[in-house]
């Protein structure tokens, strides 16, 4: 049922204040949203929810999430913030939670809501038919969530503005267009790191991009469907951007002042992407920032000489997709995988030589993968064997080619493939769980995947001897298996520094011990900026 309310104007607002909600992680995105519309005169304020053990990526535990669980503090929160604004960024499997505090909001006060992120930019149409969001912001958000805010001011309509979907007396209002990607980076304010300074232990991991876009459509991916969402021709060509290696620096020179962070993840798509650019940002990023860093890379993207640069300026590891080691046609067709088998040996090589670590994943229940294809990467992890292998079922996610190929095909039914836009994810074991032909195959790739995770913690001479069709059969081996994997990320960490998992044990201590324990009884933040950007 669509809501007959509009919301045209917020009365006697000299600034507008905008309360961003969030769930779990701390969110660059966000971040970098609250700058923008700070810039431009308006207020902001987080009402955050850490998730405690029902994280929604790594830890689940739904006995202790009942004891953590601080849904009841963030409303409270949002009525005593009085935000003008209600704003969510809505990843697919955080959608449903956004949903019930905006309903539960709305129960007490009639505060306008925007919905924008990942999941409502795949179904913005669909997200709009819930009584309890107001606008929808398509693409990207900084510009546009910045003049939503200045028409509310100023008591214009918000119809109009590029990427915002809205309603009038019931009728969804589609985007003329949704705009071109923002091409130049360095003209954003430096991402808030103030809205979330509350939820991060002391002397803790930096969290910030150099870039936006991945140059590669994996049809498993957001980017397969985000990169062609401006309304010009240009908008794809524009999607893969990054920031000059000076205003890299100065952000985190001005962070590492006000923060004192003890480490830096650079969230890049692929942060290894321009080896020229890497050149002249690591050796600086070294003598002026000087603490170990973690980054996502590619099979394509990587070499001996640029390894050893990373060791060399304190990279303490980093991530890489394979996903699968099928044959190259099935990886290109299917996936839109540009990488070769030969690209993947190579990047294992040169972070042994440069005594470096890396972690990938693989993706089990890929569409029509052969049986043949496991047995091979089972083979192929024997030989070639990285530091940590994550293992998942494949999710499907809305308005990605893979899924809606799926749907095309009958795979998914219609029932499900609503239950996808409503944000209740649906893996792939889910799918096929309900014939006996899928169940037995489902076994099959349970077994590969607890192989593949145990994988790296087995000597490599006892490796010829883990067995997937022997481990499926070993009750409660598949929780097991993901504890000998955490088991080893402490080992790792004692042994060889890496801080993965220590980070993971701090921020869960800052939150049931430290200072995190106030964060929702804490009065709003200071609205001003503490980071400016500079080119």
């Amino acid at each position: 049922m669509l809501s007959s309310r509009c919301f045209h104007h917020i009365p006697g607002v000299a600034a507008l204040h905008i309360t961003f909600v969030s769930l779990g992680m701390e969110l660059l995105g966000v971040e970098y949203l609250s700058s923008y519309v700070k810039a431009g005169g308006h207020q902001t304020s987080l009402a955050h929810n850490p998730a405690l053990f029902n994280d929604r990526f790594q830890l689940q535990i739904p006995w202790a999430a009942k004891w953590f669980d601080q849904d009841d503090q963030i409303v409270q929160r949002i009525l005593d913030l009085k935000p003008d604004l209600l704003a969510f960024s809505c990843l697919t499997n955080v959608f449903q939670w956004s949903l019930e505090i905006a309903r539960r909001v709305r129960e007490q006060r009639d505060i306008p809501t925007i919905f924008g992120g990942v999941h409502p930019s795949a179904v913005p149409e669909f997200v709009m038919g819930y009584d309890q969001v107001d606008m929808v912001c398509q693409g990207e958000g900084e510009e546009p969530l910045l003049q939503v805010a200045n028409a509310l001011q100023a008591g214009r309509d918000v119809h109009g503005i590029d990427n915002i979907w809205s309603k009038e007396d019931g009728e969804i209002r589609k985007p003329e267009r949704v705009s071109k990607f923002m091409t130049d980076l360095n003209a954003l304010p430096f991402p808030d790191k103030e809205l979330f300074a509350p939820t991060i232990p002391e002397k803790y991991v930096y969290r910030m991009m150099t870039g936006r876009g991945c140059p590669y459509r994996c049809t498993f991916c957001f980017n397969n469907f985000f990169a062609n969402l401006p309304t010009e021709k240009t908008g794809n060509k524009q999607y893969v951007r990054r920031r000059s290696v000076e205003n890299c620096l100065e952000e985190l020179r001005q962070s590492k002042r006000r923060y004192n962070f003890s480490s830096v993840e650079f969230h890049d798509d692929i942060f290894t992407m321009d080896k020229d650019w890497l050149k002249e940002f690591l050796p600086r990023f070294k003598e002026e920032i000087g603490v170990p860093w973690i980054c996502e890379t590619h099979a394509k993207f990587m070499d001996d000489e640029l390894a050893q640069l990373m060791k060399d300026t304190g990279c303490a590891g980093a991530k890489m997709g394979i996903q699968s080691l099928e044959r190259a046609q099935y990886k290109s067709q299917v996936l839109k995988r540009a990488e070769k088998e030969r690209d993947i040996i190579k990047t294992f090589d040169a972070f042994r030589k440069a005594n470096l670590q890396l972690d990938a994943d693989h993706i089990l229940g890929l569409p029509d993968e052969s049986d043949e294809a496991l047995d091979y990467a089972l083979e192929f992890y024997r030989k070639h064997t990285p530091s940590r292998l994550a293992t998942f079922f494949l999710t499907y996610f809305p308005a990605v080619e893979i899924t809606e190929k799926a749907h095309a095909s009958g795979e998914i039914t219609d029932e499900e493939m609503e239950n996808i836009k409503a944000g209740n994810l649906l893996w792939y074991h889910q799918v096929h769980a309900t014939t006996p032909a899928g169940r037995e195959k489902l076994k099959r790739h349970a077994g590969f995947m607890i192989a593949f995770q145990i994988l790296p913690a087995i000597p490599r001479p006892l490796r010829r001897f883990v067995k997937p069709e022997v481990l499926a059969r070993i009750p409660f081996m598949v929780p097991l298996s993901r504890g000998i994997m955490a088991t080893k990320m402490m080992v790792d960490w004692l042994v060889d520094g890496n801080f993965g998992a220590l980070m993971y044990l701090r921020l869960y201590t800052h939150h049931m011990f430290g200072k995190g324990r106030k964060l929702n009884r804490v009065p709003p933040p200071e609205t001003k900026l503490t980071l400016a950007a500079g080119k």
